[in-house]
């Protein structure tokens, strides 16, 4: 089974496990559910990062805020051949990905 949220971002089974499961590998982590990255993507002030620095394949940071979660997070993923958008990680914004956002939505521009 796969997760499809409403903006057409895509989520393979393992994928959304690893994000549902991040407080088996870090301690106090939150576990992020697929459909609050839906929330991110529907966010009026999401800030687009591309490519995301830290990504070795290129992929696009997207950073946003989740009502559900309470929190600004940070959405990885990769657009395939066909233009479809699939999501590879997940996780709350800290640092310069929060501050990109809170900047971003002060002054209205887009990185």
């Amino acid at each position: 089974m796969s997760y499809t949220v409403a903006v057409g971002l895509y989520w393979a089974d393992e994928d959304a496990a690893y994000i549902q499961s991040r407080s088996t590998r870090y301690a106090g982590a939150l576990d992020i559910e697929p459909a609050w990255t839906a929330e991110v993507m529907a966010d009026e002030r999401l800030v687009k990062v591309s490519p995301y620095p830290t990504s070795r394949v290129g992929a696009t940071g997207f950073i946003g805020y989740s009502p559900s979660a309470g929190k600004v997070l940070v959405v990885i993923a990769y657009r395939d051949l066909d233009g479809d958008l699939h999501g590879m990680n997940a996780r709350p914004a800290s640092g310069r990905d929060l501050a990109t956002y809170l900047k971003e939505g002060d002054d209205g521009e887009e990185s």
